[in-house]
């Protein structure tokens, strides 16, 4: 029972006021003697396991918050080159560039679920797999379309100068035909030598290829991160005529633009003859951006940095 005027006394002050109740106690003639001694040891024993057994009946009661649990991984529909593996598959490299060169062999496999070499593959853009190429400085960008022998796929690239490199391979699984989400896998590789590196270009509303000026419509605006972009061109022909698009690769342009920082890659395709692409950038940063299209025959490639806000 409580006393009159004391109100309630927590249950940690109560353990203070008993070992000072026996301290003070204990402080009387003969404390000084062996007998006495002890008497307070075995107080203050006591004491301390009282004490201890509130603390465990207070936790009990009011138990620290349990951890949250990790959130789940989450899963895209498709890669961004950044990683060897993606959804059950694998890119496993059989030959790489080691050496300078401009007819150096690639060679590799797209390992499926079940561990084995990938064969079924969808038509994209009226390839299985397209292949690209660039340095991390962003130079020596190549788009090819490596040959298949039903396990691997190989082909030749250009290495102008040494450098950390990376490849891509994107396809669409023969069971994800019509699905419109490639796959898109990466592996690094280096070069070793001396290295000339190439600065990335500042922002500038207009590229030359072949006599051909392509010009970014909205000029150097920036492009919002997490937010559908849209990136539309315009291209003239060298009188200063509307430039007569052919159709490449069953588009009338390609658009791939790799993120500076980590080499992330987004490919896009317009929709009919007008160069308007449709994207949302990730990350904040630039993006270097290469354009290619089809006149008269010949691909030309145009290349624009743009920064995203």
């Amino acid at each position: 029972m409580e006393t009159p005027g004391q109100g309630h006394v927590p249950p940690g002050h109560r353990q203070d006021r008993l070992l000072e109740h026996a301290i003070l106690t204990s402080q009387e003639p003969g404390t000084g003697s062996r007998a006495g001694r002890r008497w307070q040891y075995a107080i203050a024993a006591l004491l301390a396991l009282i004490t201890a057994a509130t603390a465990v009946h207070l936790w009990s009661r009011n138990p620290a918050p349990a951890a949250r649990p990790a959130p789940a991984p989450t899963s895209s529909s498709h890669g961004d080159g950044l990683t060897d593996s993606h959804d059950g598959y694998r890119m496993v490299a059989a030959t790489l560039p080691s050496s300078r060169g401009p007819d150096q062999e690639i060679a590799f496999r797209i390992l499926g679920q079940d561990g084995l070499p990938a064969t079924g593959y969808a038509e994209v853009q009226t390839k299985k797999l397209h292949f690209y190429l660039v340095r991390d400085d962003l130079s020596g960008y190549q788009h090819l379309h490596p040959g298949f022998d039903g396990t691997t796929w190989r082909t030749r690239v250009s290495i102008a100068d040494g450098g950390a490199y990376r490849i891509y391979a994107e396809f669409i699984p023969l069971d994800r035909a019509g699905s419109g989400h490639p796959t898109v896998l990466g592996l690094p590789f280096l070069v070793p030598g001396d290295t000339k590196f190439v600065p990335l270009p500042p922002p500038s509303a207009t590229a030359s290829s072949g006599g051909y000026t392509v010009t970014r419509l909205d000029g150097v605006a920036h492009v919002s991160q997490n937010k559908p972009a849209v990136l539309r061109f315009d291209i003239t022909g060298p009188g200063g005529g509307k430039a007569q698009l052919e159709q490449y690769l069953g588009a009338y342009a390609h658009l791939s633009s790799f993120e500076v920082l980590n080499l992330r890659l987004t490919h896009m395709h317009p929709i009919g003859q007008a160069l308007v692409f449709h994207a949302v950038f990730a990350q904040r940063g630039e993006q270097r951006m290469f354009l290619q299209f089809q006149v008269g025959g010949q691909v030309h490639l145009a290349e624009f940095t743009v920064f995203v806000t």
